[in-house]
Protein backbone atom coordinates (compact mmCIF):
# COMPACT_ATOMS: atom_id res chain seq x y z
CA UNK A 1 0.00 0.00 0.00
CA UNK A 2 1.32 3.38 -0.95
CA UNK A 3 1.60 6.37 1.22
CA UNK A 4 -1.20 8.07 -0.57
CA UNK A 5 -3.53 5.18 -0.08
CA UNK A 6 -2.77 5.13 3.63
CA UNK A 7 -3.47 8.82 3.92
CA UNK A 8 -6.82 8.46 2.17
CA UNK A 9 -7.73 5.55 4.42
CA UNK A 10 -6.81 7.49 7.50
CA UNK A 11 -8.95 10.40 6.43
CA UNK A 12 -11.87 8.16 5.75
CA UNK A 13 -11.55 6.70 9.23
CA UNK A 14 -11.63 10.17 10.70
CA UNK A 15 -14.61 10.90 8.53
CA UNK A 16 -16.43 7.89 10.04
CA UNK A 17 -15.74 9.25 13.45
CA UNK A 18 -17.55 12.44 12.63
CA UNK A 19 -20.90 11.50 14.24
CA UNK A 20 -19.14 10.78 17.55
CA UNK A 21 -17.36 14.07 17.71
CA UNK A 22 -20.28 16.01 16.33
CA UNK A 23 -22.35 15.15 19.34
CA UNK A 24 -19.84 16.65 21.65
CA UNK A 25 -19.84 19.97 19.69
CA UNK A 26 -16.26 19.91 18.55
CA UNK A 27 -14.77 21.27 15.34
CA UNK A 28 -13.22 17.96 14.45
CA UNK A 29 -15.79 17.07 11.75
CA UNK A 30 -15.13 20.40 10.04
CA UNK A 31 -11.42 19.92 10.26
CA UNK A 32 -11.75 16.37 8.98
CA UNK A 33 -13.88 17.49 6.03
CA UNK A 34 -11.41 20.23 5.27
CA UNK A 35 -8.51 17.78 5.44
CA UNK A 36 -10.30 15.37 3.10
CA UNK A 37 -11.08 18.10 0.58
CA UNK A 38 -7.54 19.45 0.87
CA UNK A 39 -6.07 15.97 0.40
CA UNK A 40 -8.26 15.28 -2.62
CA UNK A 41 -7.30 18.66 -4.08
CA UNK A 42 -3.63 18.03 -3.42
CA UNK A 43 -3.85 14.58 -5.01
CA UNK A 44 -5.85 15.82 -7.98
CA UNK A 45 -3.87 19.00 -8.62
CA UNK A 46 -0.40 17.91 -7.54
CA UNK A 47 0.92 16.66 -10.89
CA UNK A 48 -0.50 19.46 -13.07
CA UNK A 49 0.47 22.04 -10.48
CA UNK A 50 3.96 20.59 -10.16
CA UNK A 51 4.31 20.59 -13.96
CA UNK A 52 3.07 24.17 -14.17
CA UNK A 53 5.33 25.31 -11.36
CA UNK A 54 8.30 23.51 -12.91
CA UNK A 55 7.57 25.05 -16.31
CA UNK A 56 7.16 28.48 -14.73
CA UNK A 57 10.42 28.00 -12.81
CA UNK A 58 12.20 27.01 -16.03
CA UNK A 59 10.70 30.01 -17.83
CA UNK A 60 11.79 32.38 -15.05
CA UNK A 61 15.31 30.85 -15.10
CA UNK A 62 15.46 31.27 -18.91
CA UNK A 63 14.25 34.87 -18.66
CA UNK A 64 16.75 35.54 -15.89
CA UNK A 65 19.57 34.05 -18.00
CA UNK A 66 18.39 36.12 -20.98
CA UNK A 67 18.27 39.24 -18.81
CA UNK A 68 21.80 38.55 -17.53
CA UNK A 69 23.00 38.08 -21.12
CA UNK A 70 21.30 41.28 -22.24
CA UNK A 71 22.77 43.12 -19.28
CA UNK A 72 26.25 41.90 -20.25
CA UNK A 73 25.68 42.99 -23.86
CA UNK A 74 24.41 46.35 -22.66
CA UNK A 75 27.53 46.76 -20.51
CA UNK A 76 29.74 46.03 -23.54
CA UNK A 77 27.74 48.49 -25.68
CA UNK A 78 27.97 51.08 -22.92
CA UNK A 79 31.73 50.68 -22.81
CA UNK A 80 31.91 50.95 -26.60
CA UNK A 81 29.71 54.04 -26.57
CA UNK A 82 31.83 55.58 -23.82
CA UNK A 83 34.99 54.87 -25.80
CA UNK A 84 33.39 56.30 -28.92
CA UNK A 85 32.38 59.46 -27.09
CA UNK A 86 35.87 59.77 -25.67
CA UNK A 87 37.36 59.48 -29.16
CA UNK A 88 34.73 61.77 -30.68
CA UNK A 89 36.61 64.95 -29.74
CA UNK A 90 39.76 63.58 -31.36
CA UNK A 91 37.82 62.60 -34.46
CA UNK A 92 36.23 66.05 -34.68
CA UNK A 93 39.62 67.73 -34.33
CA UNK A 94 41.10 65.42 -36.95
CA UNK A 95 38.19 66.17 -39.30
CA UNK A 96 38.74 69.91 -38.75
CA UNK A 97 42.44 69.55 -39.61
CA UNK A 98 41.64 67.54 -42.73
CA UNK A 99 39.06 70.14 -43.76
CA UNK A 100 41.62 72.92 -43.27
CA UNK A 101 44.17 71.03 -45.38
CA UNK A 102 41.58 70.38 -48.08
CA UNK A 103 40.50 74.03 -48.03
CA UNK A 104 44.11 75.21 -48.30
CA UNK A 105 44.78 72.80 -51.18
CA UNK A 106 41.60 74.00 -52.92
CA UNK A 107 42.63 77.61 -52.34
CA UNK A 108 46.04 76.94 -53.89
CA UNK A 109 44.44 75.12 -56.82
CA UNK A 110 42.03 78.01 -57.42
CA UNK A 111 44.83 80.58 -57.18
CA UNK A 112 46.97 78.61 -59.63
CA UNK A 113 44.05 78.22 -62.02
CA UNK A 114 43.28 81.95 -61.72
CA UNK A 115 46.92 82.84 -62.36
CA UNK A 116 47.04 80.59 -65.42
CA UNK A 117 43.78 82.08 -66.68
CA UNK A 118 45.10 85.61 -66.07
CA UNK A 119 48.23 84.80 -68.07
CA UNK A 120 46.11 83.36 -70.88
CA UNK A 121 43.88 86.45 -70.91
CA UNK A 122 46.96 88.68 -70.86
CA UNK A 123 48.43 86.84 -73.86
CA UNK A 124 45.14 87.09 -75.75
CA UNK A 125 44.92 90.82 -74.96
CA UNK A 126 48.52 91.32 -76.08
CA UNK A 127 47.81 89.51 -79.37
CA UNK A 128 44.71 91.64 -79.91
CA UNK A 129 46.69 94.80 -79.15
CA UNK A 130 49.42 93.70 -81.57
CA UNK A 131 46.79 92.97 -84.23
CA UNK A 132 45.17 96.36 -83.70
CA UNK A 133 48.54 98.10 -83.89
CA UNK A 134 49.34 96.19 -87.10
CA UNK A 135 45.92 97.07 -88.55
CA UNK A 136 46.49 100.70 -87.57
CA UNK A 137 49.91 100.68 -89.29
CA UNK A 138 48.41 99.18 -92.44
CA UNK A 139 45.62 101.76 -92.47
CA UNK A 140 48.14 104.52 -91.82
CA UNK A 141 50.37 103.19 -94.62
CA UNK A 142 47.41 103.00 -96.99
CA UNK A 143 46.31 106.50 -96.05
CA UNK A 144 49.84 107.82 -96.34
CA UNK A 145 50.15 106.18 -99.74
CA UNK A 146 46.85 107.65 -100.86
CA UNK A 147 47.92 111.08 -99.65
CA UNK A 148 51.32 110.72 -101.31
CA UNK A 149 49.75 109.68 -104.60
CA UNK A 150 47.24 112.49 -104.35
CA UNK A 151 49.95 114.98 -103.54
CA UNK A 152 52.15 113.66 -106.34
CA UNK A 153 49.21 113.78 -108.71
CA UNK A 154 48.53 117.39 -107.81
CA UNK A 155 52.19 118.29 -108.13
CA UNK A 156 52.42 116.55 -111.50
CA UNK A 157 49.31 118.30 -112.71
CA UNK A 158 50.73 121.60 -111.60
CA UNK A 159 54.17 121.08 -113.16
CA UNK A 160 53.44 118.80 -116.11
CA UNK A 161 53.07 120.31 -119.51
CA UNK A 162 51.41 118.90 -122.61
CA UNK A 163 54.77 118.00 -124.02
CA UNK A 164 55.73 116.10 -120.82
CA UNK A 165 52.41 114.31 -120.92
CA UNK A 166 52.93 113.17 -124.54
CA UNK A 167 56.43 111.94 -123.77
CA UNK A 168 55.13 110.02 -120.76
CA UNK A 169 52.42 108.35 -122.82
CA UNK A 170 54.91 107.38 -125.54
CA UNK A 171 57.27 105.95 -122.96
CA UNK A 172 54.46 103.88 -121.41
CA UNK A 173 53.48 102.47 -124.80
CA UNK A 174 57.08 101.43 -125.49
CA UNK A 175 57.29 99.66 -122.16
CA UNK A 176 54.09 97.79 -122.84
CA UNK A 177 55.33 96.68 -126.25
CA UNK A 178 58.56 95.41 -124.74
CA UNK A 179 56.72 93.39 -122.13
CA UNK A 180 54.45 91.95 -124.80
CA UNK A 181 57.25 90.62 -126.90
Amino acid sequence: MSRLDRAVLLLLLFGVANPVYAAEGSNLPRITNFAIVALVLVLAVRKPLAGYLQARTDQIRAELADAIEKTAKAEVELQQATALLASLDDAVEEAKQEAKKAAEAERERILNAAQIEAERIKEIAQREIDNEVENGRRKLYVRATELSVSLAHKKLEATMTDKDQTQLIDRSIEMLEETKS
